[in-house]
C-alpha cells in the first residue's frame, strides 16, 4: 500500500497566486516587445515609401511624386499619390497598381501600418474618401504640391524638387495619418500643417486659426515620421485642437500635432521666420 498525498486547497492557492503574479510581470513585456515589432514594420513601411519617391524623383529630374495633382477636378480628383480611381467624385477606390508610386513598391501597393487597424473602410461608412493610404499621410502642402509658391488651383500640380528643400531633417515627408470623423476614423492621404498656407504667406496664416491635424498618434501616443532627408523619427503628441470640421474627436483617436504652434516641420523653404526654432 503506497499513501499518497495531493495538493491540499492552500497550496493549490499558493500555485495560482504565483502564476497570475508571473503572468501580471511578463504580460506588460511582452504587450510591449508586441508594440515595439509593429513598430518596426511600421518603420520598414515607411522607409519604402522614401525609397520609392526618391526613385521617383530620379526619373522626374528631382522633383518628387505630386501628391494630388487633379484635386480639383470634380470632387476630390482622381489620382492620388497611392494610387487611381476611374471616377472623381468618391464613388470608387483607389487603385494601387495604377498609382504614380506603384513601379517602386513592392506588389505596387503601400503597406498596410500594423497598428492602424481601427479605421473605417469605403462602403463601410459615410465619406470614407481616401482608401489605400496604408494608414500613412504625404506632406502635400510644402512637397507633394507647392501651394507656397502658387494659387491654390494649380499648386497641386507643382510638387517640389528635391533639392529645394533647405532642411531635408526637419522637413516631414510621410508620416502616420488618419482623419476622424463623426464616431469613425478614415484613411487619409495627406499632412495637415498648423496653418493655411499661400504665396502671400508661404510661412501660413496664423490668423485663420488652425487646420485639421491628421497626425495619428497611434503607436502609444507617439506617431513615426519619416522626414525628408531619410531618416525616421516616433514624435509624442502634444498638442492640436479638441475637435475637426468633420464633428471628429481629434483627442480620443490620437490626432495632433507635435513641435511648435506654425508650419516649421512642414515648410520646405527657409526656416527663418518662425522665431524660436526647434533644436537640431
Amino acid at each position: 500500500m503506497h499513501n499518497q498525498r495531493g495538493m491540499t486547497l492552500i497550496e493549490l492557492l499558493i500555485v495560482i497566486g504565483i502564476i497570475a503574479l508571473l503572468a501580471a510581470i511578463l504580460l506588460p513585456a511582452l504587450s510591449r516587445a508586441r508594440q515595439q515589432a509593429r513598430s518596426v514594420q511600421c518603420f520598414s513601411n515607411l522607409r519604402q515609401l522614401y525609397l520609392a519617391n526618391t526613385m521617383y524623383a530620379n526619373e522626374w529630374n528631382g522633383r518628387y511624386v505630386p501628391a494630388a495633382p487633379d484635386i480639383h477636378d470634380g470632387f476630390g480628383g482622381r489620382v492620388r499619390w497611392h494610387g487611381v480611381r476611374e471616377t472623381a467624385d468618391g464613388t470608387s477606390e483607389f487603385d494601387p497598381d495604377m498609382g504614380p508610386l506603384a513601379e517602386y513598391l513592392p506588389d505596387a501597393r503601400v503597406k498596410e501600418c500594423p497598428v492602424f487597424l481601427e479605421y473605417s473602410e469605403a462602403g463601410d461608412v459615410m465619406n470614407a474618401f481616401e482608401s489605400g493610404t496604408g494608414g500613412y499621410g504625404y506632406n502635400h502642402t510644402y512637397i507633394g504640391g507647392n501651394y507656397a509658391g502658387f494659387d491654390w488651383q494649380r499648386a497641386p500640380e507643382h510638387p517640389i524638387m528635391d533639392i529645394h528643400i533647405q532642411k531635408p531633417s526637419q522637413t516631414i515627408m510621410f508620416a502616420d495619418a488618419a482623419l476622424p470623423q463623426d464616431g469613425y476614423l478614415i484613411e487619409y492621404g495627406f499632412l495637415e500643417q498648423p496653418h493655411y498656407v499661400s504665396p502671400e504667406s508661404p510661412q501660413g496664416h496664423p490668423e485663420f486659426g488652425f487646420m485639421n491635424p491628421s497626425l495619428h498618434f497611434r503607436h502609444n501616443g507617439r506617431v513615426n515620421v519619416l522626414w525628408a532627408d531619410g531618416h525616421i523619427s516616433s514624435e509624442r503628441w502634444e498638442w492640436g485642437p479638441k475637435e475637426n470640421i468633420y464633428g471628429g474627436n481629434n483627442r480620443r483617436w490620437g490626432i495632433g500635432w507635435f513641435g511648435p504652434k506654425n508650419n516649421y516641420y512642414f515648410d520646405h523653404g527657409s526656416k527663418m521666420g518662425y522665431g524660436s526654432q526647434p533644436e537640431e
